[in-house]
């Protein structure tokens, strides 16, 4: 059956939008005709609604246009994956809306010297909020950050020492709390011990597929431990999850969650009597050696993990923890990082959400060879970690 073809006048007024805007949209190469008349005229079809659709919804979620025209030129999915990944980009903007929302309401409802306090975090959540959202769509740069602590000097990997310190036994029902793509929960599996239920939570939908691609992987392990998980799109700022748990996780993210304090009363109403909150996270010095070359190297280049950290630190978080929790232990993984290679440097530091990657991609030739230079002369780069777990019971 021949397909329909459609004018330029048919398919914007179908769609709503003006003959202008498609025409435009041609001239940026991101709607191109599938054919034209013997008089020159454009001709549309079927996927070309799907491929204007798509465009609409990025150009409404604030995506550039180059940015735009990548993901719709070299895009093969389905109009039904479509919306289905738009779906996601779009609980992910009304999540970051709605944490907006709350803070100007704070703004609104402060008296006397809190204005000032609550119009300060109001800026840092408009500055910082939605850049950490999009760093953790998907879980490309997560783990380019995980590759580099590959190169660790410790005993055991973090992932062992954190079940180690988890004390898991048969039977217990887990909640993670910000799974992210749950590489060290993956990294164990084997080790587990029998009958778990997990219930693995992230505010990004990208990193809970990534998650349950990576423990399809280790199915059959899990099948044969009777080990169960469960998956759930939530932001610890509002956590909203069923049952009750004998450990809560929260693994290196507690310093992006605004509402530390709601947060702690919910885990204490969530934990068993015996239960335990295990959170890990870093201290001031971690990776400070890192931090100091790509500070020398171009001081352009934002690091803004380093502002967000100290929200919730190795230093600090006893302090937060005890309003909440009786019995609170820190527990430090010793462990460095001794690399002998600048890829992988320059992989974690152009993993850094804001611009970094932008600034590093034009200058990589001169990163690696900054980074030679300290490998040749020291032999490796070495670079401290401050890394750590609290255990809290209440």
């Amino acid at each position: 059956m021949e397909k329909k073809h459609y004018t330029v006048g048919e398919i914007a007024g179908i769609s709503g939008v003006s003959p202008k805007t498609i025409r435009f949209y041609d001239e940026k190469g991101l709607l191109k005709p599938v054919g034209y008349s013997e008089a020159g005229y454009r001709y549309y079809d079927e996927t070309s609604f799907v491929d204007l659709q798509k465009i609409l919804m990025l150009r409404y979620l604030g995506l550039p246009l180059e940015q735009i025209g990548e993901v719709v030129c070299g895009s093969t999915q389905s109009l039904e994956e479509s919306l289905q990944e738009q779906k996601k980009l779009l609980n992910e903007k009304k999540r970051h809306l709605d944490r907006v929302i709350d803070a100007v309401e704070k703004v609104q409802n402060a008296k006397g010297g809190a204005i000032w306090e609550n119009l300060v975090e109001a800026i840092r959540i408009l500055e910082i909020s939605d850049m950490v959202i999009k760093q953790y769509r998907s879980d490309e740069n997560l783990q380019k950050r995980i590759n580099l602590h590959n190169y660790s000097t410790g005993k055991q990997p973090f992932s062992e020492w954190v079940l180690e310190k988890l004390a898991l036994s048969e039977g217990m029902d887990v909640l993670c709390i910000g799974c992210g793509n749950a590489s060290n929960l993956i990294a164990v599996a084997e080790q587990l011990p029998e009958h778990l239920t997990f219930l693995l939570t992230d505010y990004s939908e990208g990193m809970l597929e990534k998650a349950r691609e990576g423990l399809m992987a280790k199915k059959a392990v899990l099948e044969k431990k009777d080990i169960k998980i469960s998956y759930q799109v939530t932001d610890a700022n509002c956590l909203s999850v069923p049952g009750t748990y004998d450990r809560i996780t929260a693994n290196h993210m507690l310093y992006h969650v605004e509402k530390r304090q709601d947060l702690f009363q919910k885990v204490k109403r969530l934990l068993k009597a015996d239960g335990m909150f295990c959170a890990t996270t870093v201290g001031e010095s971690h990776m400070k050696e890192l931090h100091e070359v790509v500070e020398q190297f171009d001081s352009r280049i934002e690091m803004p993990f380093q502002r967000i950290s100290c929200n919730f630190r190795l230093e600090n978080g006893r302090e937060q923890l005890e309003r909440v929790f009786h019995k609170i232990e820190c527990l430090e993984f010793d462990s460095d990082i001794l690399v002998d290679a600048a890829e992988p440097v320059y992989e974690y530091v152009d993993s850094y959400p804001g611009n970094a990657a932008e600034i590093i991609k034009d200058r990589k030739q001169e990163f690696i060879q900054a980074v030679d230079e300290i490998i040749q002369k020291k032999g490796a780069f070495f670079i401290h970690k401050s890394t750590g777990m609290f255990r809290c019971r209440l």
